[in-house]
């Protein structure tokens, strides 16, 4: 069997190139250390469906060595989120490199990739709520390391509502707003927009969507729990992503049900001049 060269791992990686432009945690650590990744795991005969097991497993278990209050698993349990990032792009290009992407792989890849991402932020409450070593506000506000047990909760409900709010439109509106307004790009990068630097207002939505996309992002969650980590400002962090979760909730609510309203204007329009 001839294995591939670095070179193709990287070619067969060209697609999400333009993609990953902007999401510099991506593109500058995990993508290029995931190509080595690949490499090896290839040469051990590993298919993209075992190592989409293996993530899920790593993922799993740096959430526990999280959560069982002994601070010193704790850089353990980080270290192993990162690995559980990494192996999640390794499965996929496995797949792309060896042209063995199939529907199986990706119902794993989704599966074990989100078992970490829907209990995440849970787990920097029960961190917060173990450890006062690591906070800056360790009082809670005056109500105590419940406080930022209750608010992990409720900011991981945040987020698991975030993309229950996008799936919703993508199934039951996105159709009828593709046929009423001219397509506009939702990836990150657009190059008409990009290049239009006459225009300042492109330019602002441009990094506005950069940043975005970036705050959202699994790869930075962890950089940034690593830095607060050893700053020892987690509730500082638990914080932020609180308020934007709940500001990017409040604005898609009404963004979208906005849309929903002039689809049925429309519609109704439509319905008369027939």
């Amino acid at each position: 069997m001839k294995y591939p060269s670095i070179s193709e791992i990287r070619d067969s990686h060209a697609w999400k190139r333009e993609y990953e432009r902007y999401l510099p945690i991506s593109r500058f650590l995990f993508r290029p250390i995931g190509f080595w990744a690949t490499w090896m795991a290839i040469r051990m005969n590993l298919t993209s469906e075992a190592v989409s097991w293996l993530s899920g497993v790593v993922g799993l278990a740096g959430c526990v060595l999280l959560v069982i209050g002994q601070p010193r698993y704790l850089p353990v349990g980080i270290g192993l989120l990162f690995l559980f990032n990494l192996l999640d792009c390794v499965d996929g290009s496995i797949a792309r490199t060896m042209k063995t992407e199939n529907p199986h792989g990706r119902f794993l890849d989704s599966v074990c990739g989100y078992v970490v991402d829907l209990i995440f932020w849970g787990i920097i409450g029960v961190m917060a709520f173990h450890h006062h070593s690591l906070l800056h506000w360790p009082d809670g506000f005056g109500h105590g390391d419940i406080f930022w047990l209750f608010l992990g909760l409720i900011t991981s409900y945040l987020f698991v509502y975030l993309g229950y709010i996008e799936r919703t439109f993508d199934e039951l509106l996105r159709p009828y707003w593709e046929r009423i307004e001219t397509p506009h790009s939702t990836m990150i990068v657009d190059s008409g927009a990009a290049g239009n630097a006459a225009d300042p207002r492109n330019s602002t939505r441009l990094w506005l969507r950069v940043i975005n996309n970036n705050l959202r992002v699994r790869e930075t969650h962890y950089v940034l729990l690593l830095c607060a980590f050893c700053l020892h400002v987690i509730d500082l962090l638990l914080f932020f992503y609180f308020w934007y979760y709940l500001a990017v909730d409040i604005a898609l609510v009404v963004t979208y049900s906005r849309r929903g309203r002039r689809i049925k204007e429309r519609l109704s329009i439509n319905g008369r001049k027939t």
